[in-house]
Formats: C-alpha cells, structure tokens, sequence
C-alpha cells in the first residue's frame, strides 16, 4: 500500500494517532518518512489541510529535525527510497539547517513602494522590460529590507517571496527554538513605520518554507 508521509526526519521516534491515523516512521534508507498507510490521494479540503497542519506540529513536536512534506505526498515505498537516495544530499543539508529551529513568517500588506503586478501591462521592449524588473526588486527589497535587517540576530535562514491576494510580500525566517518572543519583539519596534495595515507575525511553525521537494 502506498504511503502518505507528512514529514522527513533525522531520526525515528515511537509511532503515535494523529487526526484518526496512526502515523509511523519508515526507514527510507538513513532518512525517515514519518507516514501513514493510504491507499487514495485525499481530497483537498480545509478540513484535510487542518489535519495535515495538526499531523505534521505533533511530529516538529516529537523529533528534530524535521521536514515537513507537501500536502498530497503519496508515494510507494521503493519510489520513496529512490527519491531520497537521489535527493540525499538536498535532504541531509536541509535537515541539519533546521535541526533546532523552527519558523516565523512575516506577511506584508503595505508600503510606500510594492512589487509591480505580474498581470500589470507589458513592457514596451526588452530595455525597459529590464527596468521593470529591476524597479521590482527594488520595491521588494524596500519593503523586506528593515525586518530582514532588524531580525538578523535571530535568524539562522531566510526565504522570501513576492505576495499574492493582497499580500504585497512574505519573508519566511528559521530561528532557534524558544525565540519567538524576542524575534518578535524587534519586528514590533518597526511596526509605525509600515503604513497600515502593516506586516504580520506568525508562528512559531515547523519549517514549511525550507524542506525541499519529495519528489525526483
């Protein structure tokens, strides 16, 4: 039977019951899958999401380090092991980047200056194409710029990402376990000067924006 896994770990740990499944750590040679046996792909859902949710915090709760996989990651068991063995290298990095970290996200919703739409009328030719481009990463690093600096002492890792549905963009940032608060306390102290509504904190998450890929 093909397994669901939820999450690649450094280690195995005792099986438990998550959201009416019992999730196990399989042996993916030297990588574990933390996985459920399933035979279909389930339906996306907000319910199915909130178990995944559920099922991959029990998990960071239970063993570090931890990579959480993507929603909708079934596979077979030798494709797993094919995977892993190709994508070994990725996954030992990653898993030793965030070994006692977990994740803060920062969403953006406003600023003096915002990343031009991708939809936004096309550039006139391929110079002032460039320009845009370049004004794009402009504008980006304006608005991420201050919290990525203020945050600095804290951070381990960081991702970042232009916005979508009103979020002009998102910083995605790996810090030790445990602080949260004083991370949170040194993006409060930039809070006037984000035009509302703002940017908002949260977290404290296992690290979504840093596993790589389940797949070849």
């Amino acid at each position: 039977m093909p397994l669901y896994v939820y999450a690649l770990t450094g280690r195995a740990a005792p099986s438990f019951v998550a959201a009416g499944r019992s999730i196990t750590f399989v042996d993916a040679g030297g990588v574990f899958a933390a996985a459920t046996d399933m035979e279909t792909m389930p339906d996306l859902s907000e319910t199915a999401l909130v178990d995944q949710h559920d099922v991959v915090a029990r998990i960071a709760a239970r063993v570090d380090p931890m990579l959480p996989a993507r929603f909708g990651s079934l596979i077979d068991r030798a494709e797993l092991e094919r995977v892993v063995a190709l994508r070994r290298g990725a996954i030992v990095e990653a898993l030793a980047l965030v070994t006692g970290c977990e994740q803060m996200t920062v969403r953006i919703f406003g600023g003096n200056e915002r990343p031009a739409p991708r939809g936004g009328p096309p550039a006139s030719s391929g110079t002032a194409y460039l320009q845009q481009r370049a004004g794009d990463g402009r504008s980006l690093r304006s608005l991420l710029g201050p919290l990525s600096a203020a945050a600095r002492p804290f951070v381990r890792a960081e991702r970042s990402a232009r916005g979508q549905r009103g979020v002009a963009a998102t910083l995605y940032h790996l810090i030790a376990r445990g602080d949260s608060k004083p991370y949170r306390d040194c993006l409060e102290a930039l809070r006037g000067d984000y035009p509302a509504p703002g940017f908002v904190v949260s977290g404290p998450w296992p690290p979504f924006a840093f596993a790589p890929e389940l797949r070849a």
